[in-house]
């Protein structure tokens, strides 16, 4: 008499391989999907406060409505160096003003704006160079004949005007309304105002260099400062989706205009 034994792999009753494996890319996909939703969510945060709005009421003070945070680029008065085109300098307690746009530095306990910016050159600030170029321009990236550099500031956008029952309907005096404005910057933040009005936190880029100066990164500066690699950046830019008003953006477009120096 034959016999024959018959070997089964046995499974768990409750899941086969194939319910295991989807269980696993359900798992992988609900990660990736929660990875991809923060990631969205961090992007949209760091272009909020990038473009901060405030409405500022009328019997309020503009300074009430900033942190310190938000009124300074770094968080107290630091021990800095500010070069002058006389190639004298001097050593101070600085802090660039993102609310009135201005350096200020701390002289006999007192907080005072620089005001003698056409004798300034550059302003070093712990690792940080400001270059003095209509305005305080941070640098980013690059160096020598490339420098990518941002001015933050605070924007006068809107003024709201007192109507017809009480409502305020905007103006459109925004650019010509004197009462926060003293030469053209944001200075007197902390009067009380007499009219409602909008403020918009703001980062402009520019491209340029000490010697030549700085200009808007815009696509017909960059290729006016670089007339004899016209054809190459314009590959580069048919090639790459830079937007120009991305830091990461033109960060990188900096690093490709000093590889080809």
């Amino acid at each position: 008499m034959n016999i024959f034994i018959i070997f089964t792999l046995a499974l768990p009753p409750s899941i086969t391989i194939f319910e295991e494996n989807l269980l696993i890319f359900k798992k992988n996909m609900k990660r990736s999907t929660v990875l991809i939703i923060s990631l969205f969510l961090l992007s949209f945060s760091l272009f909020a406060q990038e473009q901060k709005t405030v409405t500022v009421k009328a019997g309020t003070r503009i300074k009430d409505y900033f942190t310190h945070s938000d009124m300074y680029r770094y968080p107290e008065f630091i021990q800095g160096k500010v070069s002058f085109r006389d190639g004298n300098s001097t050593v101070v307690k600085l802090n660039y003003c993102i609310l009135s746009g201005e350096m200020q530095f701390v002289a006999s306990g007192d907080t005072m704006e620089i005001t003698n910016e056409k004798n300034i050159r550059i302003v070093q600030i712990m690792q940080d160079t400001f270059y003095c170029d209509n305005g305080f321009l941070e640098v980013l990236a690059g160096y020598g004949p490339v420098i990518m550099a941002v001015k933050q500031f605070v924007k006068l956008s809107d003024i709201k005007k007192e109507g017809p029952y009480g409502t305020r309907p905007s103006g459109s005096s925004a650019t010509t309304y004197s009462g926060i404005y003293d030469e053209g910057s944001l200075r007197n933040y902390n009067l009380i105002q007499q009219q409602d009005f909008v403020l918009s936190k703001k980062s402009e880029y520019f491209i340029g260099n000490e010697k030549d100066g700085f200009f808007p990164y815009k696509k017909n500066n960059v290729l006016k400062i670089f007339p004899q690699r016209k054809s190459v950046i314009d590959d580069f830019l048919n090639k790459n989706m830079i937007n120009f008003k991305a830091k990461d953006d033109l960060v990188r477009l900096t690093q490709f205009l000093l590889e080809i120096q």
